[in-house]
């Protein structure tokens, strides 16, 4: 299967490849079709013939393969806000954070935290410079339900995605959220919350470098530097290579964190408005792991409820045990091929490949090991020394290897004046394998592997590895969409109608003793779409949409999982695990006025087989999990409102009220618990953010000013997580050009600068903290939430230049 899967993309790949060699010829630099003044599954605005080439084939007779038919998200309207509102023609709710807010920020931050000030979005940073994981909502949605794509790539569509895995913010062009229905044409399927592009810097047409360095609190330091080609000769193509390495202790603990990481991205300019595009990311990564607390445990502690720094015999929370250990790298090769002067083709092949090691540490008795379901006999164990022992503390360690690969092709037609046919298919392939493996410690109590190499690993007395768990995943989603957009009324009138169906094909196995070997689950989905776009003028302007959204099942919810020290399973495969389907409709106005931007949405969604992600001990291991809340609805309004620079000042507010609640009573342990009509977790009534930018040209600067108000952590509303409020600021200033020095710039960032002491998000969610009276007459016993505590106080400071 996974060869077929590969086979399949190479031919369409090259398909396309082939057919843009044989008609057209080194050409004219035509606009990117990945250019950030477009949304991601929208066509670009009108564009100019491109000119040929001196000694070029003609290539076919063509507009932009975009045309001239004025797009439903094309013109980005006027930056204001400092870089925090720059809005499109849409059909529906979409903003962005750009370049100008971007370059402000700390070099070291993710796309995640670039998003803290949009509307509906809460940050939950685990670190202040974006190298651990932490957690993004939506609308009170969590990040897996968020289609992330990178370039037009879904850099992942099954399970939850780290953004600090993916790229440099000093990389990036824009970060643009499209919340609510997705687009019938848009690669992926998990996007209740909606969407996040990241789109890359375009390679400049010159010869020229950047670099950036960054030194901080906690002995933090980052090096990058970037290399633009220019145009190769007379090649048409142009690219640029950045690296960049972090180091820096853990803020509030003991440990360290580390990441390499490369970003490439190539344009390859074809005449006739032929374009192909290749991006490329490279990760390498080495974080520690936060000791997330439960409400009792923060409110004893604080920020000081850490991993301990010295060993101690049988401590399983010693630090150098929770270490994460993470390579891998997506690529993406993005083909636009005008065919006529109206019909054009996209093809957008990606491969995702990476490799990790789940970490936990656990004390294992060899009289009481189980693999699977059966007793282990004869198992004997090491301890740091080399001696053999009956029982010693090990390093539980989850090697994990993940291949993801995928197609996104559409062919699009210009019928007559007014309409665009477009028709395609996204079909992705996931092959994601993990076994569980114990590992010993050396003398000092460090794992004698991150890894988990063999070489360390525990042995079954039959001299086989001994794996406490051993699971193989393979997915196969397929999307068919067909969609009309059209354009009336000289474009002030926008229509859109389109329809995909999702063919979703999973297959886990098993290979443990005495768990369900097969299991597999094999689920359509129909999703429709509509929406709508009117102009009344330059300045006001409306739009609305509605449409199905599916989440397919996370991999890990269809297999058993075991207790290494029991026996007992811990948790059983569903075969029946249902997609989660959303109905979404927003209605939305747009004003762009001289010095104010602002848009309003309000939005409704109606859930059913709602899957809530929570955190759950399997082996001494924090292990992820899904439940499945049934029904729920979710209301509520998003603002934006941003001023153009006055005096060199400009503004930037955002907002929303959401209004969530679970439609029925949550079935647990064979009964039920009254959860009908309480608050759905992890969305907070009010959130909002106010921003202040200067920016004389010389001196600039910005604060940034977060609230979300509280969330409950249990369907059962019985703990919360308290509202909280922190403050960001920026200070910099740029130095006249030395020599064939370029822009050379000075910043400060300060990262919670009133050093708020507060919990940032919601790491496990549980069904009820105190005991609870079932429906049937029973007592559910109470299981503390789990919470990720806000990053403290830092300064950064950085010097960068260019060539």
């Amino acid at each position: 299967m996974r060869h077929w899967s590969a086979a399949r993309i190479l031919l369409l790949s090259t398909t396309g490849l082939i057919y843009g060699a044989g008609t057209v010829a080194y050409g004219a630099d035509t606009k990117s079709r990945h250019s950030t003044s477009a949304s991601a599954s929208q066509p670009q605005a009108k564009a100019g013939k491109p000119k040929p080439v001196k000694g070029g084939s003609k290539g076919p007779k063509s507009v932009d393969a975009k045309g001239d038919i004025e797009a439903i998200a094309v013109h980005t309207r006027r930056q204001s806000g400092g870089g925090l509102l720059s809005m499109t023609k849409d059909i529906r709710s979409s903003v962005a954070t750009t370049r100008a807010f971007i370059e402000t920020q700390p070099a070291t931050a993710n796309p995640e935290q670039l998003m803290a000030m949009q509307p509906g979005a809460v940050v939950a940073t685990q670190d202040p410079y974006g190298i651990e994981p932490g957690n993004i909502t939506v609308r009170g949605l969590n990040n897996n339900e968020i289609i992330w794509l990178y370039e037009n790539s879904p850099i992942t569509n099954d399970g939850t995605f780290y953004p600090q895995e993916a790229v440099d913010a000093l990389n990036l062009e824009e970060v643009r959220l499209s919340p609510g229905s997705t687009s019938f044409d848009l690669p992926g399927s998990n996007g209740a919350a909606g969407t996040i592009r990241m789109a890359l810097h375009n390679p400049d047409h010159k010869l020229g470098a950047s670099t950036n360095i960054t030194y901080g609190a906690h002995n933090t330091r980052q090096v990058y530097g970037r290399i633009d080609t220019g145009d190769i000769g007379n090649t048409g193509v142009r690219g640029f290579v950045s690296y960049s390495n972090f180091v820096g202790d853990d803020w509030r603990g003991p440990g360290h964190n580390w990441r390499e990481h490369v970003d490439a991205k190539f344009i390859k300019d074809w005449q006739g408005g032929h374009q192909t595009t290749l991006a490329v990311e490279w990760t390498k990564l080495n974080f520690q792991l936060e000791r997330p607390p439960s409400m009792s445990a923060w409110n004893t502690y604080g920020k000081n409820y850490n991993y301990t720094s010295k060993f101690t015999p049988g401590d399983t929370n010693y630090y150098k045990l929770h270490q994460n250990v993470y390579q891998g790298m997506f690529a993406t090769l993005n083909q636009h091929f005008a065919l006529s002067h109206n019909l054009a083709l996209d093809v957008d092949p990606y491969l995702y490949w990476a490799e990790a090691a789940i970490p936990g540490a656990m004390n294992l008795s060899a009289s009481s090991a189980y693999q699977g379901t059966q007793k282990i006999s004869g198992l004997q164990l090491e301890t740091g020394n080399g001696s053999t022992a009956n029982s010693a503390l090990l390093y539980s360690n989850s090697p994990a290897l993940f291949m993801r690969s995928g197609i996104n092709a559409k062919l699009e037609w210009k019928i007559g004046e007014h309409n665009r046919l477009i028709f395609g298919d996204w079909y992705g392939f996931t092959e994601q394998s993990q076994a569980g493996q114990f590992n010993y410690l050396n003398a000092s109590g460090s794992p004698k592997s991150l890894w988990g190499s063999t070489s360390s690993a525990v042995y079954l007395p039959n001299g086989k590895l001994y794996n406490f768990s051993d699971v193989l995943n393979r997915i196969q989603t397929n999307q068919i969409f067909l969609g009309d957009r059209a354009s009336y009324l000289n474009h002030r009138l926008s229509l859109e109608a389109g329809f995909k169906y999702l063919f979703y094909r999973a297959q886990d196995f098993n290979r443990i003793p005495g768990v369900t070997y097969n299991i597999n689950n094999n689920q359509t989905a129909p999703m429709p779409s509509i929406g709508a776009r009117y102009d009344f003028n330059d300045e006001h302007e409306i739009f609305m949409d509605a449409g199905v959204n599916s989440r397919v099942p996370d991999p890990s919810q269809i297999a058993d999982s075991v207790s290494a020290s029991t026996g007992k399973i811990t948790g059983r495969a569903s075969r029946d695990q249902k997609i989660e389907t959303s109905i979404i409709e927003e209605l939305g106005y747009r004003y762009n006025g001289k010095l104010i931007n602002a848009q309003l949405t309000l939005f409704n969604y109606n859930f059913t087989n709602r899957q809530v992600q929570t955190v759950v001990v399997q082996n001494a291991g924090l292990v992820t999990q899904y439940v499945n809340a049934g029904g729920q609805t979710s209301r509520g309004a998003d603002v934006s409102v941003g001023t153009t620079p006055f005096h060199h000042f400009s503004i930037f507010a955002s907002g929303e009220y959401l209004h969530a609640t679970i439609d029925n009573n949550i079935p647990t342990q064979g009964t039920y618990l009254r959860t009908a009509g309480n608050t759905a977790t992890g969305s907070p009534t009010w959130t909002a953010n106010l921003g202040v930018n200067y920016n004389d040209s010389r001196i600039f600067g910005n604060i940034q000013m977060h609230y979300a108000s509280s969330q409950y952590s249990t369907f059962m509303n019985d703990e919360k997580l308290p509202g909280f409020k922190t403050v960001d600021m920026t200070l910099g200033y740029r130095l006249p050009k030395i020599g064939p020095v370029k822009a050379p710039k000075i910043q400060l960032n300060l990262v919670n600068l009133t050093n708020n002491h507060y919990l940032s998000g919601i790491y496990s969610t549980q069904f009820n903290a105190k005991s609870a009276r079932a429906m049937n007459g029973s007592t559910i016993a109470g299981s503390a939430p789990l919470y990720i505590i806000g990053a403290g106080f830092t300064a950064m400071f950085s010097f960068s230049a260019a060539l």
